[in-house]
């Protein structure tokens, strides 16, 4: 590695444990030869700075690997110790908290979920979240000093560097700014690394788990439930929020010569969000129905004997009417997709939610029809993945970032 001009050996040295513990822990498991080879660092400054790291408890050795095939002596094997200290997470819902305890690798230990007694209460909403985590913490054994940090999402509009909340959707009656953040540390006052952030962003770093290669990317999350829609645009490895907060609120963009005319909670009109909800989608199939060529599946909807995510799946089972729903709802996609594509120009589009998950038949054909519909005849190098995931989209990986600043900012022993 080359140091880079200036830089004083104490800042190497921090350097240099910062990027061996990105290895181990990237790995897992590795020997000090497998991080020279990737470092470029002497086996040296590797063996001191494993020992540190083993001092400080957060790698530990773990036995004694295979011999090279010459033989010789067993390499000694590095592991990343994830349950160094443990994180705390609450994803603030309309009606509910989840509340989930995580260690170093992201990997969730407890989970609760508490619904809220009074939704409008901001104070006793927070105060039921915070007692949720205090029986998990007991339950482990564990006490503040052993919390590296808390990750709070919600849904709404968020400054995260601010730590402030700028609107929050679904509970507009909770007070605004650093509110929820302060209220934390009155309860956690020994805990400085609290972080908040808007519930779409944070989910989107599941992704990158899922997704590695896709860490030095460009990448278009794009995520859609019965009733809400949520993203970001991810760039090497970092979230992008922009200068109003307002990245990855894809749900609110407009189309304008959209079917029908809807109402949206932000004060606009015929937003993506509402255009594709279940609700509408199950309107659109009513809609375009032939009730002759269809008569039994008409009669089904009528006397509503079709759960709503059934009518997804109604294209695939080669409904005339659930593919027409769909391929309108497609239409919807492509345009949020093809807009996107001028204003962020991604590498990739990650896709998920109840459409991805229920239907080959819009799998299919919404790529297909991106890769029609290019600009001036240029191919697109774009891709799109889908995700098929349904585990707690919204919560998932909620403490990468907390975990980030942590790791970034241990200070050891000199």
């Amino acid at each position: 590695m080359t140091k880079a001009n200036g830089r004083k050996p104490k800042n190497i040295k921090h350097h240099n444990l910062r990027y061996i513990l990105s290895i181990v822990k990237r790995h897992g498991v590795c020997t000090a030869g497998e991080i020279s080879r990737e470092s470029n660092l002497s086996m040296t400054t590797i063996v001191k700075t494993l020992d540190s790291l083993k001092q400080a408890g957060i790698v530990k050795s773990i036995g004694k690997g295979n011999s090279t095939s010459e033989g010789g002596k067993r390499p000694e094997l590095f592991g990343f110790n994830e349950r160094f200290r443990y994180v705390l997470c609450v994803y603030f819902a309309g009606k509910y908290a989840m509340c989930t305890l995580n260690d170093l690798s992201n990997k969730g230990i407890a989970a609760r979920q508490v619904y809220y007694k009074d939704a409008s209460d901001a104070a006793a909403c927070i105060g039921e979240a915070h007692e949720q985590l205090c029986l998990m913490m007991g339950e482990h054994g564990l006490a503040e000093e052993d919390i590296c940090g808390i990750s709070l999402g919600i849904d709404g509009i968020v400054d995260s560097e601010k730590n402030h909340v700028v609107y929050p959707i679904h509970n507009p009656q909770w007070k605004t700014g650093g509110y929820i953040v302060e209220c934390f540390r009155t309860y956690f006052p020994g805990i400085e690394n609290i972080q908040i952030e808007n519930s779409g962003r944070l989910g989107s770093w599941n992704y990158l788990n899922t997704y590695p290669e896709l860490e030095s990317e460009r990448v278009v999350v794009l995520n859609s439930s019965e009733s809400l829609t949520a993203g970001a645009l991810l760039q090497n490895n970092t979230v992008q929020h922009g200068g109003n907060c307002l990245i990855g609120e894809f749900a609110h963009m407009m189309i304008p010569n959209a079917k029908g005319v809807v109402e949206c909670e932000c004060g606009r009109k015929n937003c993506f969000e509402k255009l594709i909800a279940l609700e509408r989608f199950e309107g659109y199939v009513l809609e375009m129905i032939d009730s002759k060529e269809e008569a039994g599946l008409y009669r089904k909807l009528c006397g509503h004997e079709i759960e709503p995510l059934e009518m997804i799946r109604l294209a695939d089972g080669g409904s005339a009417a659930g593919r027409k729903a769909l391929d309108l709802v497609i239409e919807y996609y492509l345009s949020v997709i093809c807009n996107l594509m001028i204003t962020c120009d991604p590498r990739y589009y990650v896709i998920g939610g109840i459409y991805v998950r229920n239907s080959e038949y819009f799998r299919r054909e919404l790529s297909r029809k991106f890769e029609e519909n290019t600009f001036w005849g240029i191919q697109f190098k774009t891709r799109i993945l889908y995700d098929m995931d349904d585990d707690g989209w919204e919560f998932k990986n909620m403490a990468r970032p907390v975990i980030n600043t942590f790791l970034n900012t241990l200070k050891f022993d000199e």
